[in-house]
């Protein structure tokens, strides 16, 4: 286009001389501009419409097409390695996985001494370390001592085996200690969904060979100590802190299996109690059988209790302790699950 526009020019030019030649000198020389002036005039319309025609480069026109696209990308928060409980508040939870030694309900003499293991997995999403440890909770201390520090690291899903120094009462009757997890900010934690279940020894005391409580698959189990039979209960007698836990809130294996719930409540006085199991069953077509309630004449203290309850099926369910009497009063529920195989 550039030579098209200099041919023009020259064009012109010759036009101009010719022109020159056939006439004087002023007026050649007005005729020359004004030739001159219209080829200027058509040489910039020809430059205004080739600049027209000529797109304009774009400064972002050169980059590749999915730069943008690419730096998005690496700058994007890593998602795969956040747990999925993350955004949750349970990051420490155990899960029962034996009574390694002193199964339920096993009979010592008085003042006996024996070692209580369990074990535990890490359900959770934290390693546990030395500085977690084993508490002593609630219910029969039996010479326990507060705290044990964890023997080793339990990254998730590992296990470990927990073992604490027992005595048991000089008293012979049933008796049941609780006991927990705590992790380093001094917050504790156990089983279940929610973490706030308690696992326990459960143990009897014999007198002369002879067991004093035993269990029934169908109720609770006798009381701890030695409640006086004459004790008339008290009106205005105040009942606190029912709580309930169970053996093992999500069993898998052989049926009919029975679950373990033991129960604890304080008593201010001396009184008659009247309690019970409440539970229910979330899968259709499975009910369950419940124990009678029962009614106790209880010292005052800490009252512990075991109620049983064999399922035959799969099935998921929660439960709860009730008192009705003198008070009424209930737990927070539990839940459980039971898968038969």
């Amino acid at each position: 286009m550039v030579k098209r526009i200099q041919l023009q020019g020259l064009s012109f030019l010759v036009v101009l001389l010719l022109l020159s030649g056939c006439k004087g000198q002023g007026t050649a020389t007005q005729d020359a501009q004004a030739v001159f002036t219209a080829a200027a005039q058509t040489a910039d319309a020809r430059m205004t419409e080739m600049a027209a025609a000529t797109p304009i480069p774009s400064d972002t026109a050169t980059l590749p097409p999915t730069e943008t696209a690419t730096v998005t990308a690496t700058q994007a928060p890593p998602t795969a390695t956040v747990p999925p409980a993350a955004a949750g508040t349970v990051m420490d939870r155990a899960e029962f996985v034996a009574d390694v030694t002193v199964p339920d309900n096993t009979v010592f003499a008085p003042n006996q001494s024996f070692k209580k293991t369990w074990r535990l997995k890490n359900a959770g999403y934290t390693t546990w370390t030395a500085a977690y440890s084993l508490i002593f909770f609630s219910g029969e201390k039996m010479n326990s001592p507060t705290a044990i520090p964890l023997p080793n690291d339990v990254s998730p899903n590992g296990t470990v085996d927990l073992t604490v120094d027992l005595v048991s009462p000089a008293t012979p009757g049933q008796y049941i200690g609780y006991y927990m997890l705590r992790n380093p900010q001094g917050k504790n934690f156990g089983l279940g969904p929610n973490a706030d279940q308690a696992f326990y020894v459960w143990i009897n005391v014999a007198a002369n060979g002879t067991m004093i409580a035993s269990p029934s698959p169908t109720g609770a189990t006798a009381t701890a100590g030695t409640p006086s039979a004459s004790v008339t209960p008290t009106t205005g007698a105040a009942i606190t802190d029912p709580t309930i836990s169970v053996d093992n809130a999500s069993y898998s294996g052989t049926c009919p299996h029975t679950f373990n719930f033991p129960i604890q409540f304080v008593v201010n006085q001396a009184t008659s109690v009247t309690f019970q199991l409440e539970g229910g069953s979330g899968t259709p077509g499975v009910t369950l059988t419940l124990p009678a309630p029962l009614t106790q004449t209880v010292n005052p203290g800490t009252y512990t209790n075991v109620f049983q309850l064999e399922i035959s099926s799969s099935m998921s369910g929660w439960a709860q302790l009730h008192i009705t009497a003198p008070v009424n009063v209930s737990s927070k529920v539990v839940n459980f699950a039971l898968t038969c195989q």
